[in-house]
């Protein structure tokens, strides 16, 4: 009596359990996967966002030494307008030394950079002759800007307009004004410069 030959090939439970095995492994294959591209969107997001950071940080920067900052005794009231800067808001006239999100180059008349709360965060805006444009949004709803005129004695308010009297016997100095935006791990510190003279001398100044 001849025996039923065997076929070769899985049996259905064979078969069965190498499609659960294949399924088991292209889940972990995909759930690895997924991971990978999330933490690779995540950096970069990061990435774009520290890079976008750096531009608008440029900016602000730019926007500050670009400040038309005059001594006091050159200062004309029919001609010049003065640099004002309180906790919340900094305002003068500027020439900005490049193009800018705020503004191009050259010219750009008043300018002011504006500290607000918006959705619990601190946020610096800046606006020069068009609409505001945010540069910095930071974590902290305290955000502010504080000046000083030495980098050392720092103040919360600052006015600079009004003609004083020359100095007698002396030459009149430049000056400068240091402008500080902290908010959360955001600080950027940039100083203006009234320049050499011939950037602020008028011939017709009696002095």
């Amino acid at each position: 009596m001849h025996s039923r030959a065997q076929r070769p090939g899985f049996s259905l439970i064979e078969a069965l359990v190498v499609l659960a095995i294949g399924g088991m492994a292209l889940a972990i294959i995909f759930s690895i996967g997924t991971k990978a591209g999330d933490a690779g969107f995540s950096l970069g997001r990061r990435a774009m966002s520290a890079a976008d950071l750096d531009v608008s940080v440029g900016d602000v920067r730019v926007m500050i030494r670009s400040i038309a900052l005059r001594p006091s005794e050159t200062f004309d009231a029919q001609i010049d307008q003065p640099v004002v800067g309180a906790p919340d808001r900094l305002q003068a006239d500027v020439v900005t030394e490049r193009a800018t999100q705020c503004a191009p180059r050259g010219w750009a008349g008043r300018m002011e950079l504006a500290v607000r709360t918006e959705r619990g965060q601190g946020v610096l805006t800046c606006q020069a002759g068009g609409e505001p444009v945010t540069l910095i949004s930071t974590s902290d709803p305290k955000a502010r800007l504080s000046y000083s005129t030495d980098g050392v004695t720092w103040s919360s308010d600052f006015e600079q307009g009004g003609r004083a009297e020359a100095p007698t016997g002396g030459p009149i100095r430049s000056i400068r004004l240091f402008v500080r935006f902290q908010g959360g791990a955001v600080d950027v510190l940039e100083a203006a410069n009234s320049g050499r003279p011939e950037s602020w001398i008028r011939f017709d100044d009696p002095l």
